[in-house]
C-alpha cells in the first residue's frame, strides 16, 4: 500500500476554523482542513505555506504543530500532519481548488460531511479547543 505524506492547515480566527469542500475534480468528495502532499525535500511548514498561497491565496505567518494523524484508505495510507495557523484579519481567503470553504465554531465541527481523514482531526480538535485556541497561544 503507498503511504502519502500531507499537511494540513488548521487556519483560526475570531474563535473559528476554516473549512474547505472538494467536489471531486482532485481525488476525494467532502470536507476537509485545506493543504496538500509535501513534496520531496519539504517540512510540514513549508507544504502548508506553498499550498496555502496556491489554493487560497493566503500568506501564513504563524503556526505550531498540533498532530499527526495515521488514516488507512482503501488504496493508500495517509499521514496527515495538521499544524495551527492563526490568520489575520487584513486576509480573505479566495479559494481556487475548493468549490466551497466555510468557518467554524467548536459546536460546529461534527455538522460537516468531512473526509474520513480529516473526520479524525475535527473530533481531536473539538476536544483541545480551548487549550489550541487559547487566546494566549494567538
Amino acid at each position: 500500500m503507498d503511504s502519502i505524506k500531507v499537511a494540513a492547515a488548521i487556519i483560526v480566527r475570531n474563535d473559528r476554523v476554516l473549512a474547505t469542500h472538494r467536489d471531486g475534480s482532485h481525488g476525494h468528495v467532502g470536507w476537509e482542513f485545506p493543504g496538500g502532499k509535501l513534496e520531496e525535500g519539504e517540512s510540514a511548514e513549508q507544504a502548508l505555506r506553498r499550498e496555502i498561497e496556491e489554493e487560497l491565496g493566503l500568506k501564513l505567518a504563524t503556526m505550531w504543530d498540533f498532530d499527526t494523524f495515521e488514516h488507512d484508505y482503501e488504496d493508500f495510507h495517509l499521514s496527515l500532519a495538521c499544524l495551527v495557523c492563526p490568520l489575520d484579519d487584513e486576509q480573505e481567503p479566495k479559494p481556487t481548488e475548493h468549490d466551497e470553504i466555510c468557518w467554524l465554531s467548536r459546536n460546529e465541527l461534527l455538522d460537516l460531511d468531512w473526509l474520513e481523514a480529516d473526520r479524525e482531526v475535527a473530533l481531536r480538535l473539538g476536544t483541545f479547543w480551548e487549550y489550541l485556541l487559547n487566546a494566549e497561544h494567538l
